[in-house]
């Protein structure tokens, strides 16, 4: 009975009137998704009820979708869930929601600004950017943000976003303070959020950037399996060094500042590492061991002399402590 329920409850819901511009997806334990939308409403859904941005749904979900220019809005039921109900009360007791979800969703929403209403309409737009401090400070003033130096962690909000571009707004506390969240809360979902929306990636020094695909410079194990060798015996390669940035080269910088990144980037390299940073978009990372930091403090100086200074994170070096576990400036 909970096959057919299953099959019966997509059917119903796709022939809706109000489903019309809207994406229905059934996603089962375990299906194999090849579409990049429905491998991204999956991370972002793990996220939201386990906390992990897993590739693989654990249980039925029902998940609806709509939106234009790439912002998506999304809404998901537990279909075992659906189907208690369904058992008690029938089908009145399933339907009349998702049909409310559905009609919500065509009304207003294309006008409405993305902070308003509560917020969990927002959130799965809630992104983290890297900016400097002292370039954006009045802009700053009332803004959310966790430092690091001269580096702010902004909240901000994606207003639009495709295959090639992706803008985004810096969210001020007049627009967040009716959510009544602290802002830690704020901050970290918004971290996590961009994680599972932009994953990070690792490529050697010598790398091109037009040559790098989403596909390759994986080295979490939680993205799949990682597929860039790094060889902490050769000298030449660690004084190269390596590149970190996001699957989107956007705002690439923020990578370095997601959940077990530098950890993971510690063993890689076989201990501590010196991090520099080219731009919002990208972090430069070096092994101490080489001692280069005169290099780089000048290479990263360059650098952010001869391009825009509103993309320019840092002059500043840091290093990471493997046995404390902590970011600190050199």
């Amino acid at each position: 009975m909970y096959e057919k329920f299953k099959k019966e409850l997509l059917c119903n819901v796709m022939q809706r009137e109000e489903a019309r511009d809207k994406v229905i997806r059934l996603l089962e334990p375990k299906m194999i998704c090849a579409d990049p939308e429905s491998i991204r409403l999956i991370r972002l859904i793990n996220f939201a009820t386990y906390g992990k941005e897993d590739l693989i749904i654990r249980e039925d979900m029902l998940c609806i979708s709509w939106g234009q220019g790439g912002l998506v809005n999304m809404k998901y039921w537990k279909v075992q869930i659906l189907y208690m109900h369904f058992l008690k009360e029938g089908w009145q007791s399933v339907l009349p929601q998702i049909v409310l979800t559905l009609q919500e969703a065509g009304a207003g929403a294309e006008k409405d600004p993305v902070w308003e209403g509560c917020y969990e309409q927002s959130r799965y737009r809630h992104i983290i950017r890297p900016l400097n401090c002292n370039y954006h400070r009045q802009e700053l003033e009332n803004c959310i943000y966790w430092r690091y130096g001269d580096i702010a962690l902004v909240l901000a909000v994606i207003v639009y976003e495709s295959k090639e571009d992706c803008m985004t707004m810096k969210l001020n506390r007049g627009m967040t303070e009716k959510w009544g969240l602290a802002d830690q809360v704020l901050l970290t979902n918004a971290l996590l959020n961009t994680r599972a929306l932009m994953p990070p990636r690792l490529f050697h020094g010598d790398d091109l950037r037009l040559g790098c695909s989403s596909k390759k410079g994986i080295f979490m194990p939680d993205d799949g399996r990682p597929n860039i060798f790094v060889n902490i015996q050769d000298e030449l390669e660690g004084i190269r060094g390596y590149r970190l940035t996001t699957t989107r080269w956007i705002n690439g910088a923020v990578a370095l500042f997601y959940p077990y990144v530098k950890e993971r980037l510690s063993e890689m390299l076989g201990g501590d590492f010196f991090v520099g940073f080219t731009s919002v978009h990208e972090a430069v990372l070096h092994p101490v061991r080489h001692k280069i930091l005169s290099e780089m403090k000048a290479a990263i100086q360059h650098t952010n002399a001869v391009f825009d200074e509103s993309e320019m994170l840092t002059n500043r070096i840091y290093r990471y402590c493997r046995a404390k576990g902590t970011l600190v400036e050199v």
